[in-house]
C-alpha cells in the first residue's frame, strides 16, 4: 500500500470513515467501529464541538478503504510504526498521550456503542479542521449537528437487539414486514432478497437520552428507506403521523 504524503490525502481517509458511519452497510460500521475500538495511536479531530478518532493505520495509507486495509492486514503489509512517523510529519505534531482526549476517546466509543480496548497507554495527534465535511452539513439547511446527531443515533438503533425485537412484535401483529408510514414491503416487492428487511428508526431522539436510557421494542418505527430519509429532514423529527400525513 502507498503511503500518504500531506494532510490533504490524510484528510480524505478521515472523511472515507466518516461515510462508512453515514451510509457504509452495517458489516462496514462495525469493521471501522472496531479498528477505532482497537486503535492504539489515533487521529482526534473536532467537528461542531463533537471530538472524534480515527485510527492512524487506516489513515496512513493512500486512498484507504476497508477492502485494501483488511487485504493488507491479512498480508502483512501495513506497519503502525510507519503510519506513525507519516501522520507525524503530515499534521506537523507529536504523537502524545493526553488525558482530556483519552476522557473524550472513551466517551466516542461508548457513543457508537462499542467499548473501548483496556490498553491504557494510547496516543494522539490533534487535527484542527478548518470545516465539516461535507456528509455532516445541512441535513434541511438549518441543524449543521443534525448528521452528527443522526450519524451516531444511527450507531446505537442498529447495534441493538431491541430492533429484532421490534421486527419479530410486528410480525406478530401483521404477518409481515413493512413501513409503518408509507406500507412498503421489501419481500413483496424484492422476493428472497428483501425478505427480513426494514429500517430501524429511534423515535426518541438522542439528544434527549438519559445517560443511562433503555430502549423499548415500543421506541422503535419500522420504516423503508425514503420514509426514514424524510423522518430525520427536519427538526425535530417528523411523527408518523405526520409524515403518514404528507404523503399524496
Amino acid at each position: 500500500m502507498n503511503p500518504i504524503t500531506n494532510q490533504e490525502q490524510l484528510i480524505k481517509n478521515i472523511n472515507s470513515v466518516e461515510n462508512y458511519f453515514i451510509e457504509g452497510t452495517e458489516v462496514e460500521k462495525k469493521i471501522i467501529s472496531d479498528l477505532i475500538r482497537k486503535g492504539k495511536c489515533l487521529v482526534a479531530y473536532k467537528v461542531n464541538g463533537e471530538n472524534r478518532f480515527a485510527p492512524s493505520r487506516f489513515l496512513g495509507y493512500l486512498n484507504n478503504t476497508i477492502k485494501k486495509h483488511l487485504n493488507s492486514r491479512e498480508d502483512k503489509d501495513i506497519d503502525g510504526k510507519e503510519t506513525n512517523v507519516l501522520i507525524s510529519k503530515v499534521i506537523k505534531g507529536k504523537l502524545l498521550t493526553d488525558k482530556i482526549l483519552e476522557k473524550n476517546y472513551i466517551k466516542y466509543c461508548k457513543n457508537l456503542g462499542v467499548e473501548p480496548s483496556k490498553y491504557s497507554k494510547r496516543k494522539y495527534w490533534y487535527l484542527e479542521l478548518e470545516n465539516d465535511f461535507i456528509e455532516n452539513l445541512e441535513v434541511d439547511g438549518l441543524f449543521k449537528e443534525g448528521k452528527i446527531a443522526e450519524r451516531i443515533h444511527r450507531s446505537r438503533e442498529r447495534s441493538s437487539k431491541v430492533i429484532e425485537i421490534a421486527k419479530k412484535n410486528f410480525i406478530l401483529k401483521y404477518g409481515h414486514l413493512s413501513c409503518q408510514v408509507c406500507g412498503f414491503d421489501f419481500e413483496k416487492k424484492y422476493g428472497k432478497l428483501g425478505s427480513g428487511f426494514i429500517e430501524a428508526h429511534h423515535t426518541i431522539p438522542v439528544s434527549i437520552m438519559l445517560e443511562n436510557h433503555k430502549t423499548s421494542p415500543n421506541d422503535i418505527a419500522l420504516l423503508c428507506a425514503n420514509c426514514h430519509r424524510m423522518v430525520h429532514k427536519k427538526r425535530p423529527w417528523l411523527t408518523m403521523n405526520k409524515l403518514t400525513s404528507l404523503i399524496k
